[in-house]
């Protein structure tokens, strides 16, 4: 952000012209969503400071009841601060006084998503009386880059930022403080490589049958089942493949495991292979092959992958798949491509791929080092899932429940976006379809979710989705 700032000012824009922009997108913001009410304006000494003078005085000629009061005396505040506050008219009070006069709501505008040291004194006591708050950038006490609180900070019902989103938005815990979060426009060119998934991303790009269209055409998805008493994974991951799309799906079982699959399975064909060989003729004709769910951590999973990866059709790896090579990562890393897809939680990411998410700045950044290192896509499941591929682009899907935190869930997640992959979706766009509608089902079920419901829900969902393509 501060480097696309550098550049617009290169190009002549003055600075404070952009302050102006940012306190007037901030006064809008208010006012059309916390239209009554006197509002206490709390200023920092920076450039938060200066978009909350801005919006005062603008808040002031909507007729708004409005009071400042700020960290320092105005007298003072330099640069751009200095010539906001200069656009306020009326008296400034102390943040001591703050602290005990009425009010409707807060505009936090004491410091940004830059801050590294806790809140004290007067602003900390602020951040914890509570009340209604608007944050400015971040919610004040934040981290914004490590999405972390740093002591005390302000719970926000709303928080307006500035051309692009920062990880304290939408990733845990932070995000939980943020409250809506709305990105204003105020002219700063910045190339994003952050996002928070929903459909506005993606769902143009939703596939749809055309009249001409035909099974074979629609892709075909194969899934690798586990031993006879691991078989229920795979068949999740199936069966939501299929329903989410994809025109072909098969079930590549154990010979030993063929009966229990084949007895539980209609519209998905069941095929024995026996052994990697078999495997590697089997997936000759598959768009996407999915493996690790229920696979076990044997030398025959390990073989398997590596098949899998020699074979014409993209992978996604999951579970087990992932976990065989935890002592020797980069036998799998040289064998990924590009459009291939990891789908791990937790801690398949940390036998994987070490301590990332400890040294890492924060876990956005923890993935995209993943991907790098990995050549592919990788989605790090959890309640802000975190989808990101080698060039660093990103997406956070924060559209989720409790509820999702159940056996099963990641085997339907990992058949969602492969039945999107089989359908020729770029993987990171598959993953991000496949998080979105997962959280989407699992929000429709709600309490006494299992597994098994949530490849139900896909048929609403799609027709909702496509209702809004039109």
């Amino acid at each position: 952000m501060q480097a696309a700032e550098q550049a617009v000012f290169a190009q002549g824009l003055d600075s404070f012209e952009l302050m102006q922009r940012a306190g007037d997108a901030v006064a809008e913001f208010v006012h059309a969503n916390w239209p009554e009410g006197s509002i206490q304006v709390l200023c920092g000494p920076g450039g938060n400071g200066g978009d909350g003078f801005v919006a005062a005085a603008k808040l002031s000629k909507l007729w708004r009841d409005v009071k400042v009061y700020c960290m320092v005396p105005v007298a003072e505040l330099t640069g751009d601060a200095a010539k906001a506050a200069a656009l306020w008219d009326a008296e400034v009070g102390t943040l001591e006084e703050a602290l005990e006069a009425p009010h409707d709501l807060v505009l936090d505008g004491l410091f940004g998503g830059g801050l590294t040291r806790p809140l004290d004194g007067i602003a900390a006591q602020l951040a914890q009386r509570g009340g209604r708050v608007v944050s400015i950038d971040v919610p004040s006490g934040i981290c914004g880059l490590k999405a972390k609180p740093l002591g005390p900070c302000f719970v926000a019902e709303g928080t307006i930022t500035f051309a692009a989103l920062r990880p304290a938005h939408v990733l845990r815990p932070g995000s939980a403080y943020c409250g809506n979060v709305q990105v204003a426009d105020i002219g700063v060119p910045v190339q994003t490589r952050l996002m928070e998934n929903s459909p506005m991303l993606w769902l143009r790009l939703l596939p749809q049958p055309g009249m001409a269209d035909h099974k074979h055409s629609r892709g075909h998805l194969k899934v690798l089942s586990g031993g006879i008493s691991s078989t229920g994974a795979a068949r999740l991951a199936v069966r939501a493949g299929l329903r989410i799309g994809a025109g072909l799906a098969t079930l590549l079982t154990p010979p030993s495991a063929l009966m229990v699959n084949a007895a539980q399975l209609t519209a998905v064909m069941v095929k024995p292979v026996d052994g990697a060989e078999e495997l590697s003729e089997a997936i000759q004709t598959a768009s996407v092959v999915i493996a690790g769910p229920g696979a076990g951590i044997t030398p025959a999973t390990r073989a398997n992958v590596e098949a899998i990866l020699n074979g014409p059709g993209r992978a996604v790896l999951d579970a087990d798949a992932l976990t065989v090579f935890e002592s020797q990562q980069d036998q799998l890393f040289r064998r990924l491509r590009p459009t291939d897809l990891l789908t791990p939680h937790i801690g398949e990411f940390n036998r994987l791929f070490g301590d990332l998410l400890e040294t890492a700045t924060n876990k956005v950044e923890a993935v995209r080092q993943a991907s790098e290192k990995a050549g592919c896509t990788v989605l790090l499941k959890g309640p802000d899932t975190v989808i990101a591929q080698p060039d660093g682009g990103a997406v956070v899907n924060i559209h989720a429940t409790r509820w999702l935190a159940t056996a099963g869930s990641g085997d339907v997640l990992a058949g969602f976006a492969g039945g999107l992959m089989a359908q020729g979706i770029d993987t990171l766009v598959a993953a991000s379809m496949a998080a979105w509608i997962h959280g989407e089902a699992g929000r429709r079920i709600g309490a006494g979710l299992i597994s098994e419901d949530l490849e139900r829900q896909v048929p609403d969902i799609l027709s909702a989705l496509h209702g809004e393509i039109g």
